[in-house]
């Protein structure tokens, strides 16, 4: 795919919102002993109760033909419950793994909700977790773990063993003030938004810095009204960045959340092109979160504070909502190999999914 030259000018300023998932401050220490159990196997998963099933369309506007299949959590029959969940991957086998930023925990589900696993606890050290906020998987599924409360990443196996970790406080290379999420290229590389000091950082699969970029906020940034900052930054700069996702040329998609945009890099963080539209009305960003790609390349992203999803095509085009009228504050997003979607529906706890109607 090439790349396209901007849709949209500059507009408006947007006020940004309290992000709720800041609320836990880290302090970086890391202890000197796994302070967990190992990692909890959930036996016998087959016996386990199915999720609730909601196969039904969820409302005009939608992507043709999908459909909402499933939504897992709320204690039900499944008996799963949920604590705030923001950051969903998929493994090579469509396993599903979500992130809690209130819950602290990883929990692994196959493609029917069936939990699996689960691991982690509140905490500095080894396997624990503070503020949790995104998760990924590389080619190898090894899972990688970003937390804002700890300013780390923390690296997995499959099954939840602890393997490495990298981060503390700070402003240097390999240092963070909020790890808000990660991405794995399928080259051995992970990026990182870098939340407080507004940069992606790159490193290799065991921790090694290897670059940054953005990281700079123009001098005109201002306080548009009082305790609400607000900044429109320059092409190629970055104002509290959050989601990360790779196009189909694998170049590297930036949520931009503070200045109400997506970026598009080169894997070596060269600026190329932009969609940008501060607002609430359809095509518009209003506290963007995430973005995840279809096999065909359009893009959806997560609005928090218009509780919605929504879908363009590949050059940046408006099409249409996904869960406009039921999600509340969503996050993180996926797809697996089957085309089914994934939404973390952060403020109702809850994990939706969605599925192509032909392909169930």
């Amino acid at each position: 795919m090439k790349c396209n030259r901007p849709r949209f000018g500059f507009s408006i300023l947007l006020v940004l919102g309290t992000l709720f998932m800041l609320a836990c401050s880290g302090t970086g220490a890391t202890a000197t002993q796994p302070a967990t159990a190992a990692p909890t196997a959930i036996s016998e998963p087959t016996n386990a109760p199915a999720p609730t099933s909601t196969a039904s369309p969820t409302g005009a506007g939608e992507p043709a033909g999908l459909v909402e299949v499933a939504v897992w959590g709320g204690g039900g029959d499944d008996g799963i419950t949920f604590r705030s969940p923001n950051g969903i991957a998929i493994d090579s086998l469509d396993n599903v793994y979500v992130t809690q930023f209130r819950g602290d925990r990883v929990m692994k589900f196959n493609p029917d909700g069936v939990l699996l696993a689960q691991w982690g606890s509140e905490g500095i050290g080894e396997g624990q977790f503070l503020g949790t906020t995104d998760i990924t998987i590389d080619q190898f599924d090894r899972v990688y773990v970003a937390e804002s409360g700890n300013n780390r990443v923390q690296k997995f196996s499959s099954d939840g063993e602890w393997l490495a970790e990298w981060g503390s406080r700070g402003t240097g290379p390999g240092e963070f003030v909020s790890a808000m999420v990660a991405l794995s290229d399928g080259a051995g590389l992970v990026y990182v938004t870098d939340w407080g000091n507004n940069r992606v950082q790159v490193f290799t699969s065991d921790g090694e810095f290897v670059r940054t970029w953005g990281g700079e906020i123009d001098e005109e940034a201002q306080l548009l009204f009082p305790g609400a900052p607000t900044s429109r930054t320059k092409d190629g700069q970055l104002f509290n960045p959050t989601g990360l996702a790779l196009d189909m040329d694998g170049n590297i998609l930036v949520v931009d959340r503070g200045n109400s945009r997506i970026q598009r890099f080169t894997p070596g963080g060269e600026f190329l092109d932009k969609i940008e539209d501060a607002g609430t009305g359809p095509g518009r960003f209003s506290v963007p979160t995430s973005i995840s790609l279809d096999s065909d390349g359009n893009m959806y992203i997560s609005n928090t504070r218009s509780n919605r999803v929504q879908r363009f095509s590949p050059e940046g085009e408006f099409l249409n909502f996904v869960g406009r009228d039921t999600l509340t504050s969503p996050h993180g997003t996926a797809f697996d190999s089957t085309g089914a979607f994934y939404v973390a529906d952060t403020g109702n706890h809850l994990v939706r999914k969605f599925q192509v109607e032909d392909n169930p």
